[in-house]
């Protein structure tokens, strides 16, 4: 039996509602970094709003991600809920999901995580076997930590919490800080298998071994969004899931992509593997040699979802904070559309280009 989008269960209200999910969150910034284990996370509690009032649901977070985890100011986080916590919530049967938050302190970090999150939605047109999302709004509190009051009379060195009193270096207590941030949620590999009437599957299947339609439709949305900080054959920022004797690909983390293009941004070198692009805003296939009739199928595919992909983009243009970074983005995926409509561009720039091991 194929998978198809048409044989999906219905998702529950978190991800089959879309509208952003305000949420508030409290936590100490700095002591997300270190807590990686799921046992030793931070224990607090989710606040949510539907309608006009806000609800808890008791959570515990920790740090996820290699990259983001050491480069950036926030962290993406995994969020475990507790058992029997959920109910009459929209978390109900979700026993934990992912938050993706803005890497840096800059002006154009919630447009490049709305960009990120407008990455899945289109690969959720393309195939049938993807993570559901949902953007969400989250007011932040970063607690700092708790430091001992000192006396008024303390004298602060320069702008730092440094203090002297009575001749002595002490610290000052630190105000929590507040954010607003742009995030986006994925709910978790095991669910999307639910979903497929499959499972995931835990080890390496090299692309060529991969189910050919979805493989070949990945590597064309990596393309398209001009990703390279991907590997199917290695399971970097891709799961798989396993049905019927066949294994399908599924894609998260685009902030490295040409859509988004993060200040940060770097081309990847995935196992010493160099590209001929220096910037990410520059493409280069990355997907492996198929039959030529696949390669036609994939294309017409994609065109096919070219008016319904550039709608996603339209419909959340008010969302953006800069006008210049949503047409950036509009023109970005355009291109692509103009190379698969080329017949020189689509043999020169995808098919003479993909990969032979």
């Amino acid at each position: 039996m194929t998978l198809s989008a048409q044989n999906d269960i219905q998702s529950n209200n978190l991800f089959s509602v879309q509208p952003p999910l305000p949420l508030q969150l409290s936590y100490t910034n700095k002591q997300i970094k270190k807590e990686t284990n799921k046992e030793k996370g931070i224990h607090t509690n989710l606040l949510y709003k539907q309608g006009e009032n806000w609800d808890t649901v008791p959570i515990s977070l920790r740090a996820r991600g290699n990259f983001r985890r050491n480069t950036c100011y926030f962290t993406p986080l995994k969020v475990y809920f507790k058992r029997g916590g959920t109910q009459n919530t929209p978390f109900e049967d979700h026993k934990n999901i992912k938050i993706v938050l803005p890497c840096l302190l800059e002006d154009r970090s919630n447009d490049d995580v709305l960009k990120e999150y407008l990455a899945y939605k289109m690969y959720e047109l393309l195939s049938p076997i993807h993570f559901k999302t949902r953007l969400a709004t989250l007011d932040y509190t970063d607690t700092r930590g708790e430091k001992e009051e000192l006396h008024p009379l303390a004298m602060f060195l320069n702008d730092s919490n440094k203090v002297l009193y009575n001749g002595e270096e002490a610290w000052a207590a630190r105000k929590p800080k507040n954010h607003t941030l742009l995030t986006i949620l994925i709910e978790d590999d095991k669910v999307v298998a639910k979903r497929n009437d499959a499972k995931v599957l835990e080890r390496f299947v090299h692309p060529l071994n991969q189910e050919e339609t979805i493989s070949t439709t990945n590597a064309f949305f990596q393309f398209m969004i001009g990703n390279t900080d991907f590997s199917t054959a290695y399971s970097h920022n891709q799961k798989l899931i396993f049905k019927e004797g066949k294994s399908y690909p599924i894609p998260y983390d685009f902030d490295m992509s040409g859509l988004v293009n993060a200040s940060y941004a770097v081309v990847s070198n995935i196992n010493n593997t160099s590209l001929e692009i220096d910037k990410v805003t520059e493409r280069q296939y990355r997907g492996f040699k198929r039959n030529t009739a696949l390669f036609e199928d994939t294309r017409k595919h994609f065109l096919s979802q070219e008016s319904e992909i550039l709608k996603i983009l339209e419909a959340h243009k008010p969302l953006f904070k800069e006008v210049k970074s949503y047409e950036t983005a509009h023109d970005f995926i355009s291109d692509f559309f103009a190379i698969l409509k080329n017949d020189l561009r689509f043999q020169n720039e995808i098919v003479e280009i993909a990969r032979e091991k």
